[in-house]
């Protein structure tokens, strides 16, 4: 099964998770990980954004565009293909059936707040004192517990994966390219994995200054943390709108021997 759609405003939150903190990865995949100061660490994200004309190939006018939160953890299959392991998506209520009997994917209700009218590109020059004084949005999600964040565009994080440089390339571009070239995801379903092929073309990626101000859902339904708690970010950066296919496995992956720390 074929479904395209485009996604909107793509906000990526970023965390170094200490790799020691994860239960195991399920058969058949290992946490993509790096080395900083003698230390194992891999990485988690929430990715907040708008699918916009969701539709099976063929049938654009079935189109469904809602908001979504995704809570993911980065792996490498046997294939040592980049890849995302998937533990939550949140979405409105009245998408969690379509979703489940459609892609037998792990959706939960959610109320989502998420700010419009964001910027599409950064002018081409532009003094740092201008970025700092920028507009602040804030994205807010309800499910079970809260999460609050507020993101101002044009500051990058500066922050590093590690000392490896990720193929010879260091700072931010080396980081957007750790996590979003991503072509499969996986999920757990029942006592196996399933999985979806993803296209991911290239696309205009904005630089972000984020700030936790609740971080309730994180403390809920997580059982691992960073190692100064939710409120410090790795990084974080805006797609600001890119076009996806996804296509999806007919039958399930390999069987899971047992589960794994999972969100929620």
């Amino acid at each position: 099964m074929i479904l395209e759609t485009a996604l909107a405003d793509a906000l990526y939150l970023n965390w170094a998770i200490p790799l020691a903190a994860l239960s195991p990865a399920p058969v058949g995949l290992r946490y993509d990980s790096s080395e900083r100061a003698g230390e194992s660490l891999a990485f988690f994200s929430l990715v907040l954004f708008r699918q916009v004309g969701l539709h099976v190939r063929g049938a654009s006018w079935l189109g469904l565009s809602y908001p979504q939160v995704n809570a993911r953890l980065y792996v490498r299959d046997a294939a040592n293909t980049g890849s995302v392991l998937l533990l939550r998506q949140l979405v409105p209520g009245w998408v969690v059936p379509i979703g489940r009997l459609v892609g037998g994917q792990p959706l939960s209700a959610a109320v989502c707040e998420f700010p419009g009218g964001l910027p599409r590109a950064l002018p081409p020059t532009l003094p740092n004192e201008a970025l700092d004084a920028g507009r602040e949005w804030r994205w807010r999600f309800s499910a079970g517990a809260r999460l609050d964040v507020v993101a101002r565009i044009g500051a990058p994080s500066g922050a590093r994966l590690g000392g490896d440089g990720r193929g010879g390339r260091d700072g931010w571009e080396a980081e957007v390219e750790f996590f979003r070239d991503r072509t499969r995801a996986y999920w757990r379903q029942g006592g196996a994995l399933r999985r979806v092929e993803t296209e991911q073309p290239a696309t205009t990626v904005l630089p972000v200054s984020a700030r936790i101000d609740r971080a309730d859902w994180l403390e809920t339904f997580l059982p691992f943390a960073p190692f100064h708690g939710w409120s410090e970010l790795h990084s974080a950066f805006l797609v600001p709108k890119v076009q996806l296919v996804f296509a999806f496995e007919s039958e399930r992956e390999a069987r899971v021997a047992a589960p794994a720390a999972a969100a929620g």
